[in-house]
């Protein structure tokens, strides 16, 4: 019988990897205290809240509720069911790997099936607009005016992935009127809750439960991957290979000074974004990188999104297709959109923030905060929309 070739390639990555840990301990040590750092200061106070509320969201019917409503809206538009309305907003307001754990939840509770799960996770796993316009913009740039710019290349290459997607996909069957909708949407709120037993106090552990587990997965992605970026400023091997790897880019026609920023947004985000902002190279070109880096979302958040979905039984081909496409779209629309917004972008790149403007760390910890408090009210929504569902579902019972 033939070896299973992907894994055994990582077999023999993982036992490298392990040569090199027993090596260069002290570089594992500082990789990982670094991933952790970052795990624990920005992205579990970010994402916390929407893992709870998501899955607070799917036991109340409240998801079920807005699919219903909203299914004549993704149909038309992305060929998909009402509940890919959800995971949509979501992953574009909570960043990633949201909208690919969203959409792989959505497949566990029957809501959607494998391809239409591959496919809104292809497009719907995205930077949220706080990390583009705060930490990105102000705290790597150091020029909000950036913000807008960066944010709207950003999203208008997510929704033509999604729109690109979709028109490869099976056209839906027809949506039903809106007063129709309105009927489905309020019985499978009320069907959702019937079927769900538990209590308010067990519904709120499990969400915390779930919540924590997902996160700590992220955690064990975000640390492998911060020892990886370690190793390969450290070890001479590795230097040696990202040399290579540069030296592939000047062919293409990669300037010299974006090196570092191609090598480090391959495996990971925000050392890539920061990387590229910080290189000594036109603005234009910058920028492009940065948006490509957005796109991809290195390679650790890759590798969690892809963890999500195979925990489901989503294929990942489409998520993959999906991540290639967005960053097409994302430089296409920077090279062809830059020209028009370059004298005011140039201007404001000349009045940039002084060197005392907010560090990185804590203008994400202020967009954590904001991002926070907004999380709170939309579980104040849902929770009323459930309850407010629920009252007219017994009304309709009584009559």
């Amino acid at each position: 019988m033939r070896p299973h070739t992907p894994k055994t390639v990582l077999a023999i990555t993982i036992v490298l990897l392990l040569l090199l840990m027993i090596t260069y301990p002290a570089a594992i040590y500082r990789g990982a205290a670094k991933g952790l750092a970052v795990w624990w200061g920005i992205v579990f106070p970010a994402l916390l809240p929407f893992f709870i509320v998501t899955e607070l969201f799917l036991a109340l019917g409240v998801v079920h509720f807005l699919g219903a409503l909203l299914e004549p809206l993704t149909q038309k538009v992305f060929r998909l069911p009402g509940a890919a309305a959800f995971a949509i907003t979501v992953g574009f307001t909570s960043g990633y790997p949201m909208g690919a754990a969203v959409a792989a939840r959505l497949k566990t509770e029957g809501l959607l099936s494998a391809v239409d799960a591959a496919r809104l996770a292809a497009f719907a796993n995205n930077a949220s607009p706080l990390f583009i316009l705060v930490a990105v913009a102000v705290g790597m740039y150091r020029n909000p005016q950036l913000g807008p710019f960066l944010a709207g290349i950003h999203y208008a290459s997510n929704i033509l992935t999604g729109l690109t997607l979709g028109l490869l996909a099976r056209a839906r069957a027809p949506a039903s009127r809106p007063v129709a909708a309105w009927q489905r949407a309020v019985e499978a709120l009320a069907a959702t809750q019937r079927s769900d037993a538990r209590n308010v106090g067990q519904l709120a552990g499990d969400a915390v439960r779930h919540a924590i587990n997902n996160l700590f997965t992220i955690a064990g992605f975000i640390c492998i991957f911060a020892v990886i970026l370690q190793l390969c400023s450290e070890v001479p091997l590795l230097r040696a290979l990202m040399q290579a790897l540069g030296s592939l880019l000047q062919k293409i026609g990669v300037p010299e000074e974006l090196w570092p920023a191609v090598g480090a947004g391959f495996f990971e985000i925000t050392l890539g974004a920061k990387t590229a902002a910080a290189a000594a190279a036109p603005l234009s070109q910058k920028l492009m990188l940065t948006e490509a880096i957005l796109s991809w979302g290195g390679l650790s958040v890759v590798m969690q999104a892809l963890s999500f979905l195979a925990a489901a039984k989503v294929p990942g081909g489409l998520f993959l297709l999906g991540r290639f496409l967005q960053a097409l779209y994302a430089c296409a629309l920077t090279y062809v959109s830059f020209p028009f917004f370059a004298p005011r972008l140039s201007q404001a790149a000349a009045a940039a923030l002084p060197a005392a403007a907010p560090s990185f760390t804590a203008t994400l910890a202020g967009a954590t905060l904001t991002c926070f408090g907004a999380n709170l009210g939309l579980l104040a929504l849902g929770l009323l929309t459930a309850i407010t569902g629920s009252c007219m579902n017994r009304r309709a019972r009584k009559k």
